[in-house]
């Protein structure tokens, strides 16, 4: 290591101790006690011109209470006073503190009175009048002993309690001196250094030219500072930070070394510790998407240079999200910690597997000889993902789809190429998922098309281009219209009538999806109010959500608002949620749908028959309506499993006490199916297509019809 220029943690108090003593007069603080204020005034006006400080008192009571306030260096006494005379007063100072100079002052040279000063052990007597200078000649050295015992003393204390180890050396360079935290730090003992070369110690590995130079800059120099490492006495490495300094008297000769250093092992592990944090996640050990970039960029300039193929797979975590909502974070992360170990396993030493955040992983493959290498990786990753989670006995399906760009082909900045294989990812979601897709420019252009369609969206909002169309819901079979189910269209300005699934996906994506629900229950309430007003026969409302609205912590607090401005009760409403929203978080959803059905709305689950169909759903949420899927009425009069199910779905509701809905209704042999099982709504473009708001009325009147045509 290079020596450093920062400023050293050597004590100030161990150098300054064993370092020449300037006048110590400006540094000293004397009581003077004298009961003529006359000759008091005339001691101490020209004394405090030359000493730090001078503190006064009338006489020996007040000096003594003086002195124990606050400590003074020196006493000078008068010798006779009324009271605690000059001998009682320094026989009380030296009781107390018999280091502190105590100095008589009087007028009188009696043999007995000198004698008694003798026995009491005052330093000094001077006889009146007294002479400032030859006061000051007596304080001098009183004072530069004082001064030099206390900075000694101090610095005996200092150099005993530092926690850095300290080495003195006399100017030959011979030890005099080791504290305990020497012991401590370098496991030699006091005894085993004292009288030793300094420069013989040093335990400094950096090698010979280096600490040569160290020692040669602290003869030039006065100091040396940096870092280096070092070897105990057991052999243990170690890095450490050193201060050497010089100690010079005032005609520049070196009186002294000091060497003070400090373990700075658990500093460098902590900057370890912070270096690796930046650049490493800290849950799956993978490189963060700092060190990828760094890799990234280096192996993007290796191949510009050689000509080869750099491969960059964007991997995603098909359901994750999922199991970190049903089944907890805890789980989720062990998710993300396994997927890491396979991710590893299936690629070289010289790859690059990062976790850029979520269950979002990167892969970086160097050195290709084509595109099609970066494929061979990408299934390989996928069959890994796909085995089966293993969490407490139970199997976790997690697969992964993965999106492929690559260098040159795909582009030449990192940034692009990422950009690319992200958009091929979701291209493989798109397909089916647990598969992977190379980039190609259409799926660029689709991007773009998205983006564009985004910002249309959140336009289209402002200016009124969104529209509910009413799919009515029948009795079957009396033919009563029950309700109607609230269908969104888009009337965009260029590409048209815009079904659902051209922009709800994306809405959800997006976030927007929050917003335009809003809007959707405004406006289904609003119509509410409308077809009141108009004497149109009462209406249930059923909505389609999703969990972005469960998600929302105040959600039923805004929809108390949309119906209190609307005048509607919330009995006039029936929300539809799909299996898989109810079960993320259910706990959650249980609070949610709990203040639902305090405001009357009612509660179904969509498309059931497909996918999970747990029943525990049913059981613990607080459902009112099974809605049957497409799927199994489409094919209900020509596929007999399809059948079969129906009509177990149409049981167990009944003995549930649950309402049973069939959508997608679309041929009189479906309808009349239905009619026969007792299922109490049907809905479907064989009774109507979705209506507008003002072709409502009209369709009521011709129901009669339409259910002659489902009888016949």
């Amino acid at each position: 290591m290079n020596a450093a220029s920062s400023s050293s943690s050597l004590p100030v108090d161990v150098l300054t101790a064993i370092a020449p003593v300037g006048d110590p007069l400006q540094r000293l603080t004397v009581l003077l006690v004298e009961d003529d204020p006359v000759i008091r005034a005339a001691i101490a006006l020209p004394l405090a011109k030359r000493v730090g400080t001078v503190l006064q008192a009338g006489n020996g009571e007040e000096g003594l209470a003086c002195f124990r306030q606050a400590h003074p260096d020196v006493v000078i006494t008068d010798l006779v006073m009324p009271g605690l005379d000059g001998l009682a007063l320094a026989r009380a100072i030296k009781a107390e503190s018999p280091g502190t100079p105590v100095v008589i002052a009087t007028g009188h040279s009696e043999a007995d009175a000198l004698i008694s000063a003798i026995e009491i052990g005052v330093d000094r007597y001077v006889l009146k009048p007294v002479m400032v200078d030859t006061l000051l000649g007596v304080l001098g050295p009183l004072a530069y002993t004082a001064a030099l015992e206390s900075r000694q003393k101090l610095a005996a204390q200092v150099f005993a309690a530092s926690s850095e180890a300290i080495l003195i050396a006399d100017a030959a360079w011979t030890v005099v001196d080791a504290n305990d935290a020497f012991t401590r730090i370098t496991g030699y003992a006091r005894d085993e250094v004292l009288g030793r070369d300094l420069r013989e110690l040093d335990g400094a590995i950096e090698g010979e030219a280096f600490i040569e130079v160290m020692w040669r800059t602290v003869q030039e120099n006065g100091h040396w500072r940096g870092e280096l490492w070092s070897r105990r006495k057991n052999g243990e490495l170690y890095p450490e930070w050193r201060a050497l300094d010089v100690v010079r008297d005032g005609d520049g000769r070196i009186l002294h070394y000091v060497v003070a250093w400090s373990d700075i092992s658990e500093r460098k592990e902590a900057e370890a510790r912070i270096q690796y944090l930046a650049h490493y996640d800290a849950l799956t050990d993978l490189p963060n998407r700092v060190l990828f970039s760094d890799r990234f960029d280096q192996a993007l300039i290796h191949a510009r240079r050689s000509g080869e193929t750099v491969g960059v797979l964007f991997v995603d975590l098909d359901r994750f999200k999922l199991v970190n909502d049903s089944l907890g974070h805890k789980v989720g992360d062990m998710v993300l910690q396994e997927a890491a170990r396979r991710l590893l396993s299936c690629v070289r030493e010289e790859d690059t597997v990062s976790r850029l955040g979520g269950d979002e992983f990167v892969i970086l493959l160097p050195a290709l000889r084509e595109p099609q290498d970066a494929g061979r990786v990408a299934e390989k990753l996928v069959a890994a993902l796909a085995r089966p989670f293993r969490h407490k006995g139970d199997d976790l399906a997690i697969s992964a789809s993965i999106g492929i760009a690559c260098f040159p082909n795909d582009g030449e900045l990192a940034d692009t190429l990422l950009t690319h294989a992200d958009l091929a990812m979701y291209r493989a979601k798109s397909v089916g998922r647990n598969n992977f897709q190379f980039f190609s420019p259409e799926l660029e252009s689709g991007a773009l098309t998205r983006l564009s369609l985004e910002h249309d969206m959140r336009q289209g909002l402002d200016r009124g281009e969104f529209e509910l169309l009413y799919l009515p819901q029948v009795d079957n079979p009396s033919g009563r219209l029950l309700g109607v189910e609230a269908l969104i269209r888009w009337h965009h300005p260029e590409r048209g009538l815009l079904l659902p699934r051209d922009f709800i996906p994306l809405a959800e994506e997006s976030g927007f999806i929050v917003p335009l629900s809003l809007w959707v229950l405004a406006e289904a309430a609003r119509q509410l109010a409308a077809w009141r007003d108009a004497g149109v026969a009462a209406v249930r409302v059923s909505i389609n959500l999703c969990a972005a609205q469960l998600k929302q912590p105040d959600f039923a607090a805004n929809f108390a608002r949309i119906l209190a401005e609307a005048g509607v009760s919330g009995e006039a409403f029936e929300f539809e949620f799909t299996e898989q929203v109810l079960m993320q978080d259910g706990e959650r959803n249980l609070l949610v749908l709990s203040d639902l059905k305090k405001l009357g709305v009612g509660i179904t689950l969509d498309d059931f028959g497909v996918g999970y169909s747990n029943l525990n759903v049913l059981r613990r949420l607080p459902v009112d309506t099974l809605k049957i899927d497409r799927s199994l009425v489409s094919e209900v009069t020509e596929n007999q499993d399809d059948a079969v199910i129906v009509d177990a779905i149409i049981s167990m509701a009944q003995r549930m006490d649950l309402k049973v809905v069939a959508e997608g209704v679309e041929t009189a042999d479906q309808a009349g199916f239905f009619r026969d099982r007792a299922c109490q709504e049907i809905q479907g473009h064989f009774f109507s297509k979705p209506l507008a708001a003002s072709d409502l009325p009209a369709y009521l009147e011709s129901l009669p019809g339409v259910l002659a045509r489902a009888a016949g």
